[in-house]
């Protein structure tokens, strides 16, 4: 059964921290500028700086692609864009999806807004008849990403020894994952 792609249009979904909204060309330049800090780059394995050129193909492909479905996530409390929050290489036939989130504004950092956006992404896949399994790779180094994922009930399947590497050395990956039955 094919998953259902009603989160691929242009519906609001609000949390109690966050909304999440369609991901427009403003919010990907801005977004840009987070992945190209240094600490961030390094908190999400990007490897080096991303060019304007690089960038703009890189949206191009995540909002065309139907094995996509990317969100802003917005404050509620001032509509702020402080992050992305996506569904990522989503498998009709496995009814399954990788989770990614970035969030970049520094000042929101530890506000709950990425727990809340991960929440909501959750919500959105798993509406009937959706996703029944999500998943996403943290690399170890990133403690506050891993503890956002475990505090939106995702648990922690397995360690990856060694899995990347990152400033020439090996860098382990936790693997997260959250079944649908797992919110009954």
């Amino acid at each position: 059964m094919k998953p259902a792609l009603s989160y691929r249009t242009a519906a609001v979904h609000e949390g109690s921290l966050v909304r999440l909204r369609a991901f427009s060309p403003e919010d990907a330049e801005r977004y840009r500028g987070w992945v190209n800090d240094p600490e961030i780059a390094s908190l999400i394995d990007r490897a080096g700086p991303v060019t304007p050129a690089e960038h703009a193909a890189w949206y191009r492909t995540l909002v065309s692609s139907p094995s996509a479905a990317p969100f802003a996530v917005e404050r509620l409390a001032d509509r702020e864009f402080i992050g992305l929050v996506w569904l990522y290489d989503i498998q009709a036939r496995h009814r399954r999806a990788e989770v990614r989130i970035v969030i970049g504004d520094r000042r929101a950092w530890g506000g709950g807004y990425g727990v809340d956006a991960l929440r909501v992404i959750v919500r959105i896949a798993f509406a009937s008849p959706g996703l029944d399994k999500l998943w996403a790779d943290v690399l170890a180094v990133n403690a506050r990403a891993a503890a956002a994922f475990e505090r939106a009930g995702f648990r922690r399947e397995g360690l990856l020894v060694g899995d990347r590497l990152q400033h020439g050395a090996r860098v382990d990956v936790v693997r997260f994952g959250l079944l649908r039955e797992d919110l009954r």
